[in-house]
């Protein structure tokens, strides 16, 4: 009988235990939920302090100044702050702000929050861009037609612009695009001076390229052979006009000396040049001395000027006024820019003539001389068929006289 009654209360603990547990379950879930709307209620204020202290500086893509594009694509339009901004949804965060914020806009207005994404740039292209075209000359149209009538030309079209001739007899060139002018290869000449004595070196001479110019010594042996045959092939020739030198040195026939007069210096001059057939200049041999002379040269350049010859400077002194009398006298006129030959070794020569090529480089063009020395044929008549690979070009001694410019000797 006390055992059954002891079973009893066991049960009825059980089910007194189970239904108190049910009961605080119950009022727990209760509190959770007051809790958990009055967190919900209660935070709003706080998401919206944590959204307005989002700064522009903060925000990572925020543009203070346009960046710089190329041209061609057009300006950059920043943001303007004072725009409504574009809203963009982002986090959850975000999503329980928006709706609390609609849900509380009958209570009053709501300050606005800056956005997190701000308008991005955008790039303003009314027309499209296309390259820049270096324009080509069209080929000339003399006639326009109509295109319902093709075989009825209308009013003739100008023909394209050519060089014209304005009044005082001045040549205006028509324009020219950048691209059709091309610079031209550096020229060199040569000049062989000191011929007419020996066989040897007339033969020599006039076994070299044409464009090399020789220069003849008057009244010598073959001074006549050497300029007829000159004459024949074409070739430059000139009067190798001795002249007095500071050191004494003889001229031998037909030398012109600081002490004539003008009468006997023109004299003898014209003698020399009347010896010689097909001569187109004169330069000077030696002549240290009666070049720094003006009167001297004065009337040198007188006669040359009235047998339309050039004139040569050797320039064999320093203080040579030769070319400057020639130039106040109209005269083609150049000076020597190099002596190929003063040491008579292969080594010398190849030195000099590749400071003759680097002048022709800087200036334009250069003027070497040369005697008809066997050293010197040698070398020329080898060295002169390899002037591409310098990229130089061998020209008459007429061609250095147009173009040279004036320039101070190294």
């Amino acid at each position: 009988m006390v055992s059954t009654r002891l079973v009893d209360l066991k049960k009825v603990s059980v089910v007194v235990f189970f239904l108190s547990s049910l009961y605080g379950w119950a009022n727990e879930l209760d509190r959770i939920a007051d809790r958990a709307q009055t967190v919900i209620t209660n935070d709003d204020d706080a998401v919206q302090l944590e959204e307005t202290q989002i700064t522009e500086q903060e925000n990572p893509i925020f543009f203070e100044v346009p960046a710089v594009l190329p041209e061609h694509l057009g300006p950059l339009v920043a943001p303007k702050k004072h725009e409504a901004p574009q809203e963009y949804i982002v986090t959850e965060k975000q999503a329980v702000t928006k709706k609390l914020s609609s849900e509380k806009a009958s209570d009053g207005p709501v300050a606005s929050t800056p956005p997190l994404l701000p308008n991005l740039p955008i790039l303003d292209m009314p027309q499209p861009w296309a390259p820049t075209m270096v324009p080509f000359l069209d080929t000339p149209i003399l006639h326009q037609y109509d295109s319902l009538s093709k075989d009825k030309p209308l009013s003739p079209v100008a023909k394209p612009e050519l060089d014209r001739k304005v009044p005082g007899g001045k040549v205006i060139p028509a324009k020219i695009l950048a691209v059709d002018v091309h610079p031209k290869m550096p020229r060199i000449a040569i000049l062989i001076d000191d011929l007419g004595y020996n066989r040897q070196g007339m033969e020599s001479s006039l076994a070299l390229p044409y464009e090399v110019a020789l220069a003849i010594l008057p009244e010598t042996p073959f001074a006549l052979p050497t300029a007829l045959t000159a004459k024949e092939q074409g070739r430059i020739t000139l009067l190798h006009a001795p002249m007095e030198n500071q050191r004494e040195l003889k001229l031998g026939p037909g030398g012109l000396y600081a002490n004539m007069t003008e009468h006997q210096l023109k004299a003898t001059l014209n003698k020399d040049l009347d010896g010689l057939p097909g001569i187109q200049g004169v330069n000077n041999h030696m002549g240290s001395l009666l070049t720094t002379k003006e009167d001297s040269m004065k009337w040198v350049m007188e006669v040359l000027k009235g047998r339309s010859l050039f004139f040569i400077d050797s320039l064999t002194s320093p203080k040579s006024v030769a070319k400057k009398t020639a130039q106040e006298y109209g005269l083609k006129t150049v000076s020597r820019d190099v002596f190929l030959d003063n040491i008579r070794t292969e080594k010398a020569i190849d030195k000099q003539f590749s400071r003759l090529i680097k002048r022709a480089r800087r200036h334009g063009s250069a003027l070497a001389i040369g005697h008809p020395y066997p050293e010197t044929m040698a070398y020329l008549k080898k060295r002169l068929n390899h002037l591409e690979a310098d990229g130089v070009r061998l020209v008459r001694l007429s061609d250095v006289l147009e173009i040279m410019p004036q320039h101070t000797k190294e």
